[in-house]
């Protein structure tokens, strides 16, 4: 399923609100907020919650595994909130990574942004991270948070993703035809 970007805030904001909701009565290390990552499904959200947000052995996406999920579209070189929630202050690098073969083998992802040392402080982790274009133009892939803590844990969260350059096939024909006429008049 692909979303738009009203229907993406929407869900962000729904999802956003049960997580708000759910922190307090989960005993986790924190939780990607945004992009909209992939959970497992289950009957209880609680329980969900808390599996995803401990640490995982798990690759390439800890838990939720290739769980289906939205589709966010993102244009190439558009900016981006990464948003991760921490109840736990273990330090570590964090990561986004992306991957145009799905979520098969944890070779396959490729940073495109090392955030740096995170997970310090207990709260809120925000970074604006620049969408690359070159790993998956026009096709689903998977983008991945990583955080590989100082004690040893490891933390993955993947959302589905698309990087379009035009937003529709209509603006992709629009747009190449007004090139190709301003080619035109020019010899």
């Amino acid at each position: 399923m692909v979303q738009s970007k009203i229907s993406g805030v929407i869900n962000f904001v729904l999802i956003f609100t049960l997580l708000i909701g759910l922190v307090g009565r989960v005993s986790a290390h924190g939780i990607l907020l945004s992009p909209i990552p992939r959970l497992p499904y289950g009957h209880n959200g609680t329980e969900v919650i808390a599996n995803v947000s401990n640490p995982t052995k798990e690759f390439p996406c800890g838990l939720a595994g290739d769980s289906p999920g939205p589709v966010t579209i993102y244009k190439p070189g558009e900016k981006i909130l990464v948003a991760y929630n921490r109840t736990i202050t273990h330090g570590g690098d964090c990561l986004m990574q992306m991957s145009r073969y799905g979520s098969k083998y944890d070779k396959d992802f490729k940073t495109f942004e090392n955030l740096g040392t995170c997970g310090m402080e207990k709260g809120l982790f925000t970074a604006f991270v620049m969408v690359p274009h070159e790993e998956c133009d026009n096709e689903d892939c998977v983008m991945r948070f990583r955080w590989d803590d100082n004690v040893g844990n490891n933390y993955l969260y993947c959302a589905n993703v698309r990087i379009k350059k035009y937003a529709d096939c209509w603006e992709s024909k629009k747009r190449r035809s007004i090139g190709a006429s301003r080619r035109s008049l020019k010899n």
